[in-house]
């Protein structure tokens, strides 16, 4: 592997270096320093392969730093210029990976986020946008997107030790989560028939039966999300207010296509209201790791 970490120094590679192994792979090369696409990148990048055999993967970090200043920021060049390192990476068979900017305004698609044109993501195979939840969060969401690769979102959070940035779910696990949780209401209502209080409330009632730990908030949005799988089994739900809290209300009138139907064994664990404490603290947010879950690759 090399990586052109060309917006740092030798000192500062070391100590990240250290932070993450005692024990370096002797296949690993660092560079501060190399020529831009108009000026020689292209050959020392081919000669580095010719020399070292088998490289899988050359990161260039960034890639603002190899290219050259010109006013010209238009689609053509930006695809342009990334066609160029395409055509690199084909010719050395291996892996080119670029570490680019994103704009710091939000934008609903995660590639118009992406600094410059569409062409900067139209030339490249593959595109992966880390958007964090903010500045100093150890959370983000990891969107991937490409020629050969199904589009997709994963959730990651990132490990201060290990420098690891972990998968926490991805689309489908979330929405087979959601669907879960929501089946387990149903299937607790079907048996109490309703409910009237807060998110938190009803969070504490379920607890045990749930799949992982819930905040109040991810909970009233799931509802909200699915109505029309509680309607479709026969449960009503609709928001109130009090002074000092929302509630919920949920009522089950039994009258439903899918009487037969269990959504989930779990229901068998969930306590009446009556046994249950009579606290409602709030819960802290999706962390228990469940079954299935991966890890994934260090980011640079």
């Amino acid at each position: 592997m090399l990586y052109l970490c060309l917006e740092d120094s030798y000192h500062r590679l070391q100590d990240r270096l250290l932070d993450i192994t005692e024990d370096p792979s002797e296949n690993l090369y660092l560079a501060t320093h190399a020529g831009t696409l108009a000026d020689g990148l292209a050959g020392q990048i081919e000669t580095f392969v010719r020399e070292h055999g088998r490289v899988s993967l050359v990161v260039i970090d960034t890639l603002q730093k190899v290219r050259e200043t010109c006013t010209d920021n238009t689609y053509s060049r930006d695809y342009a210029d990334l066609a160029r390192l395409k055509e690199l990476a084909d010719r050395c068979r291996t892996t080119v990976l670029l570490v680019h900017h994103l704009r710091k305004q939000y934008d609903s698609d995660p590639l118009n986020r992406v600094s410059g044109t569409a062409g900067v993501s139209g030339a490249a195979d593959g595109t992966f946008i880390l958007q964090r939840e903010d500045r100093s969060s150890n959370y983000g969401t990891l969107f991937c997107t490409g020629r050969d690769i199904e589009s997709k979102e994963l959730k990651l959070q990132f490990d201060p030790m290990s420098h690891i940035w972990e998968c926490r779910e991805d689309e489908e696990t979330a929405r087979s989560v959601d669907e879960e949780v929501i089946g387990i209401v149903i299937d607790w209502l079907h048996d109490e028939k309703r409910f009237e209080g807060t998110a938190s409330e009803l969070l504490e009632i379920l607890h045990d039966a749930l799949p992982c730990e819930l905040r109040p908030n991810i909970l009233s949005r799931w509802l909200n999300k699915h109505r029309g799988m509680l309607k479709a089994n026969g449960v009503s739900y609709t928001l109130g207010r009090t002074r000092d809290s929302r509630t919920i209300r949920l009522s089950c009138d039994g009258n439903d296509a899918n009487d037969d139907i269990s959504w989930s064994g779990a229901a068998s664990k969930i306590p009446s209201p009556s046994s249950q404490p009579s606290r409602a603290a709030a819960l802290p947010g999706i962390s228990r790791q469940r079954p299935g879950t991966e890890r994934c690759p260090p980011l640079p």
